[in-house]
């Protein structure tokens, strides 16, 4: 996809609102060359922020209700619906960025909304599984292609290294610890909702069975009990420093391993299948345009610029480690070796949480229980307390009462 465009009748001025996607030392120089390459081309100044992940929704959610401060600005996949949801984005025509079939199918799928698009596919995301090549050696085990193996892998590495040495995971303290949960429960076979009837079915056999997978990681050794409270950066830090053998990460932990321990032996694969194959979670991020902006067409051009294969792979290759959303970038020969080869068959059958404008309500009511199913197995009341069924039946009801106002 090649889209160029001619020097703007009269200049103009953009605001975009970027998140730190890579260290502010090789990030700002990229952003100050391609705004000026955009200018000496169109005439259009792009005034960039790079705005925390922190303060990003407040600070979006803002200019949607004033409708001014920014004109193009980075959303999370997740957020994009519940954006959209205000009608105070703008809809979208895909063509005009090279039409559907130019993205990832599931990326795509996040910038819609009620059937329309209010968003274009940025760049990808998806976790896969990291381990250490000299305690799997060490411990005469295979990386796992089954999370049954994955069990039995860690056991034995248990043996040879200690409790808690075989995988590091997200606990209490993550903002994210659904993504963890979703990829087993995918596995298994299940959903977290029926969108036909909207109605929660996370709560089935499928479900617990996955939460009790979870738990167990932690019931039999294989993570230490202080993981049940992690953050996903310590659990990605128990990893990198070289202290457990296995975890759940993403490209962008590739970066911090060269600056942080560039001398640990690891190797990356798929994450484990289930009883209904592999599963993965497709994340990212996507560039959305304020409706009130009135230099809609502007912004147009500065996602376009954005989207060319030579600007798209030089900052998922070089910047943010992330993978790009578009497939004529994607087919660049990079992605095709080593680890990236790994991701990129993930991401090609990565699921994505369906576009809903209660999405952030249904993530608080699970991941809420999902703390709460941690805090009880640590403090030993999670039997008493009805076991994960009960916390997962609660967490159900209210994600029902969410997606009773999204209809």
């Amino acid at each position: 996809m090649v889209l160029t465009f001619g020097a703007a009748a009269q200049a103009q001025e953009i605001t975009f609102w970027v998140m730190p996607n890579a260290p502010d030392i090789i990030h700002v120089p990229w952003l100050e060359q391609k705004t000026q390459e955009f200018y000496e081309e169109t005439g259009i100044r792009v005034h960039y922020e790079i705005v925390g992940w922190d303060e990003a929704w407040i600070r979006i959610s803002t200019a949607l209700i004033t409708g001014e401060g920014v004109d193009v600005f980075q959303a999370g996949t997740t957020w994009n619906p519940q954006f959209a949801a205000t009608g105070a984005v703008s809809e979208l025509d895909i063509d005009e960025f090279g039409g559907a079939d130019a993205f990832m199918e599931a990326n795509l799928i996040s910038t819609t909304y009620q059937g329309r698009y209010y968003g274009v596919p940025w760049f990808a995301e998806t976790r896969v599984l990291f381990y250490n090549k000299d305690m799997f050696e060490a411990a005469g085990v295979e990386p796992p292609q089954t999370y049954e193996e994955l069990m039995e892998v860690g056991r034995r590495i248990v043996e040879t290294h200690g409790t808690g040495s075989a995988i590091a995971i997200a606990g209490t303290n993550a903002w994210d610890l659904i993504h963890n949960w979703a990829i087993i429960l995918w596995a298994n076979g299940g959903d977290l909702v029926d969108m036909s009837a909207r109605k929660a079915v996370f709560n089935g056999p499928e479900g617990v069975a996955a939460m009790e997978y979870y738990v167990d990681l932690v019931r039999q050794g294989l993570a230490s009990r202080a993981t049940a409270e992690y953050n996903q950066p310590q659990a990605d830090a128990a990893f990198i420093n070289g202290n457990v053998a296995m975890a759940f990460m993403g490209p962008w932990n590739i970066a911090d391993i060269e600056v942080e321990n560039p001398s640990l032996h690891y190797g990356v694969v798929e994450p484990p299948a289930g009883p209904a194959g592999r599963a993965a979670f497709s994340g990212g991020s996507n560039l959305v345009i304020l409706k009130a902006s009135p230099h809609q067409e502007a912004a147009k051009q500065w996602i376009q610029f954005l989207l060319r294969p030579e600007n798209l792979v030089a900052y998922t290759r070089d910047l943010s480690k992330m993978l790009p959303a578009t497939l004529e970038a994607f087919a660049d020969p990079y992605y095709e070796t080593g680890v990236w080869q790994v991701f990129k068959t993930a991401l090609g059958y990565a699921t994505a949480y369906p576009p809903l404008a209660v999405w952030g309500d249904i993530e608080n009511a699970v991941m809420g229980e999902f703390r709460n199913v941690l805090t009880a197995y640590v403090e030993g009341s999670l039997e008493r307390q009805g076991g994960v069924q009960t916390f997962l039946d609660r967490a159900a009801q209210r994600v029902d009462q969410a997606l009773e106002r999204e209809r």
